[in-house]
Order: C-alpha cells, then structure tokens, then sequence
C-alpha cells in the first residue's frame, strides 16, 4: 500500500477506491478481451488528492510520484 503526503497535507492511500487510479494506454484495452482481471499489473499507479485534486503518478515502480496540478486561467 502506497501512501503520500500531499502538498496541501492530505494524506492520499491507494487502497482508497475513489482516489487512487490506474492508468492506461488505449492499446491495452484493445489487446484484453473483455476481462478487466487482465488489465491489472499493466498500467501506471496514481492517486488523487481528494483535497486540492492534484494527481500523484509513479512512473517508476518503487519510485517517487511525479506530482501534477491543474492550472485554471
């Protein structure tokens, strides 16, 4: 279990169903019939700050998350 100190302090866990992710390409999902089982293990870890809404993404695994936050005009 992963879990990261935001920078607005919230505390972001990835075993919250709500705020932690899984990213992936288009690609896998047309390589996996129908079993969504399948897809696990093949995508990029991330987490949601359900405080402030940043995005949290381990691109490496056992690595430090890439931080990204949405910039309104």
């Amino acid at each position: 279990m992963a879990k990261t100190a935001c920078k607005c302090g919230n505390l972001i866990r990835d075993d919250d169903p709500d705020f932690s992710l899984i990213l992936l390409p288009y690609r896998e999902f047309d390589d996996v019939e129908a079993d969504a089982g399948m897809l696990l293990g093949r995508g990029i870890d991330g987490l949601r700050c359900s405080v402030c809404g940043r995005l949290w993404v381990f691109w490496d695994e056992g690595g430090n998350p890439v931080e990204y936050v949405e910039v309104r005009d």
